[in-house]
């Protein structure tokens, strides 16, 4: 029987164990694992660890604690072989670093920073859309609007972007204010309460309603800061050109109505009760008489078509409409006339 220099072959079982021995090398590794069923065992044994070895430096998943626990079991039951069962126990302890390094870093070390995408809702003609924020507050959002938000909020406000018509149902937090930015650089903040706002960038207005809570209306005037503190039951008209402000008593059923899919009018003058129709219907209404728009108007529309209504203006008012053929092919909103 051939004998093997111990030594050599604890220096040669590693490489064996990882595939980088030569052909020389693996032979008299070979010869010496068939000698006996220990040196048999104890290659598989070298074999796992070094396998466990190679997932470590792949993935990080190793249970060094079992490693561990597995290589002293081994060392109790072959007291005989203890220079073998001390490499294996050095094998373990120099995977035991990269898992401890690994879990410092994935419990201790400071987790990036999650930043927020920015999420846009808008709606069509004819067209309205509920929106459920991340906070908890609630957004009915009218046609031809958008609402631009955050997927989460984060510091100690909450910004939302509006475009367009919106009713807000604010969740309380005291600590958060609740900002609304709407074109002209204004702003409404709100703690939590119910509100409208409408601000089309088209028009030359932007109005808030205040139907519940307290809410801070902050506009630009001669390039400084200005703001109004609102009561519920006001209504504020800012003046986009102007920069002028003025506040209607009302009670926000009129100016509220629409996100429950009617429209009412409570002594409504003419040109606005033409607006929230072009609204609602997504036409272009061409005021021509200029006597009409002293008139005011009182009703509550739900289902009826705009005909229907115009006729019911016509009847009440005396006032006479028609449809406006039109030579423009890129404007795809009917033309009505009233005169």
């Amino acid at each position: 029987m051939e004998t093997f220099d111990t030594n050599k072959i604890e220096e040669l079982l590693p490489r064996y164990c990882s595939g980088e021995a030569t052909i020389e090398e693996c032979r008299i590794v070979e010869e010496w694992i068939r000698q006996s069923d220990d040196n048999y065992r104890i290659v598989k044994q070298m074999y796992a660890i070094d396998q466990v070895a190679g997932t470590v430096r792949m993935e990080s998943k190793v249970d060094t604690e079992k490693a561990l626990a597995f290589v002293n079991r081994k060392m109790t039951k072959a007291r005989s072989q203890v220079i073998w069962f001390t490499w294996l126990q050095r094998v373990a302890a120099i995977l035991f670093i990269p898992l401890l390094i690994a879990f410092a870093i994935q419990n201790f070390a400071p987790s990036r920073t999650e930043i927020a995408q920015m999420i846009e809702i808008k709606t069509n003609p004819d067209m309205t859309t509920t929106v459920d924020l991340p906070d908890g507050s609630k957004v009915y959002l009218n046609s031809e609007s958008s609402l631009t938000y955050p997927s989460f909020f984060s510091g100690d406000k909450r910004n939302v972007q509006l475009k367009g018509e919106a009713f807000f149902e604010v969740r309380k937090d005291p600590e958060h204010h609740f900002i609304v930015s709407a074109p002209d650089h204004t702003q409404i903040e709100v703690l939590g309460t119910s509100f409208n706002v409408e601000a089309f960038e088209k028009d030359s207005f932007i109005s808030t309603t205040l139907v519940e809570g307290k809410v801070c209306f902050a506009y630009q005037k001669n390039q400084k800061t200005t703001s109004v503190v609102m009561n519920p039951g006001q209504k504020l008209m800012y003046n986009t050109t102007s920069s002028r402000v003025s506040l209607i008593e009302t009670s926000g059923e009129a100016e509220t109505a629409w996100k429950d899919g009617k429209i009412v009018f409570q002594a409504t003058p003419l040109p606005e009760a033409l607006r929230m129709l072009e609204k609602r219907f997504n036409v272009t209404i061409v005021l021509s008489n200029d006597r009409l728009r002293t008139e005011a108007f009182n009703g509550s529309f739900t289902n009826q078509r705009l005909e229907r209504i115009l006729e019911i203006f016509k009847i009440s008012s005396n006032i006479k409409w028609r449809y406006l053929d039109t030579q423009d092919t890129t404007n795809e909103r009917t033309r009505i006339e009233i005169y």
